[in-house]
């Protein structure tokens, strides 16, 4: 079964940012933003002394922006208080060991769901991957799955489905529930650079047809400004049909912003511009890319110009008299 590989869920909840994450280096992991330096698939509720993680290991906040960047991004997780101070009896006794689940049922689904599991769903309830039957535990849940998985929600009881390769799953007698039609785990989003009617482009200029109608709309539903309502040969877009020809090692100039900047060669960045891992100096070349960046890497954007900076080990690393720019806490 194709799995969408998820570099962060949350993405998800993720991942609701909706760009495209670049693979990076050990060494760009190493300093790059906060939302890499939490697996948030492995964090469970967080406090402003720390978070516990889903084996119930209490992890303190290793700086101030760690913590805040997890206040902002999962606030459905999140308690303005102590650990110590906290009186809530399900996260008590979730803490204790003595239940599985830190949430009651008032909180929100898409916390309260592990979407890696869920193989399909209907309004009655879901199979997991291990073909186990659950239902939903209240209307939140399963509105939330339905309104963010689609293409894996099927709007009828489960015993009223008539769909032989389901039917054929759950009764054990196919590997595969689906003929290609689990489209949000079909595509490795990492490697589509553009859509048409047609097909897709991926990031090495090899072309592929969708493999089903399913396929197309998710991704036109899911990444609309990479997708073009056109089959690839009407389309007369010069900066595209160059990347195509090998012309340019680019498609886009300005506008798809997440595509023009390789995330993992950015170390940090100002006002006017941003230093790569080799210490070299670029000017944004517009300003949709400096606020792209400002939004979405918040943590490593200083609202300064580089020569207003007086952060000492920014400067001393910019200048090469030591190997990183960060505080020591931050190297933890």
């Amino acid at each position: 079964m194709n799995k969408f590989k998820f570099g962060l869920l949350a993405a998800s909840a993720l991942c609701a940012s909706g760009f495209v994450a670049l693979a990076s280096p050990a060494t760009a992991r190493d300093r790059n933003d906060v939302n890499i330096s939490i697996s948030l698939g492995n964090a469970a509720i967080g406090y402003n002394d720390g978070y516990y993680d889903q084996n119930r290991d209490w992890h303190a906040w290793r700086d101030d922006n760690e913590r805040s960047w997890y206040r902002s991004n999962h606030r459905q997780s999140y308690f303005e208080m102590n650990r110590s101070q906290d009186r809530d009896q399900y996260r008590g006794d979730w803490r204790e060991g003595r239940r599985s689940d830190w949430r009651n049922d008032r909180n929100v689904p898409d916390f309260a769901i592990v979407l890696n599991n869920i193989a399909f769903g209907y309004s009655d309830g879901y199979y997991d991957r291990d073909r186990s039957w659950h239902d939903w535990r209240n209307d939140d849940e399963r509105n939330w799955y339905r309104s963010n998985r689609g293409p894996t929600y099927h709007d009828m009881r489960r015993d009223n489905d008539r769909d032989e390769g389901r039917r054929g799953w759950r009764d054990g007698r196919n590997q595969n529930w689906n003929d290609d039609g689990n489209v949000d785990f079909s595509i490795v989003l990492g490697g589509v650079a553009f859509g048409y009617n047609d097909g897709y482009y991926d990031e090495q200029r090899r072309w592929h047809n969708w493999r089903n109608d399913n396929e197309r709309r998710w991704y036109q539903q899911n990444r609309r400004q990479y997708y073009h309502e056109m089959r690839r040969y009407d389309d007369r877009n010069d900066r595209r049909r160059g990347w195509r020809d090998g012309r340019y090692n680019t498609w886009n100039d300005n506008g798809n912003i997440d595509f023009s900047i390789s995330l993992g060669r950015v170390v940090f960045a100002y006002t006017d511009g941003y230093y790569d891992e080799d210490r070299r100096w670029h000017k944004w070349r517009n300003t949709n890319e400096r606020r792209w960046y400002q939004q979405n890497r918040r943590q490593t954007y200083h609202n300064m110009r580089r020569n207003q900076d007086r952060h000492r080990n920014r400067i001393n690393w910019r200048e090469g008299r030591q190997q990183d720019w960060r505080d020591n806490r931050d190297r933890r």
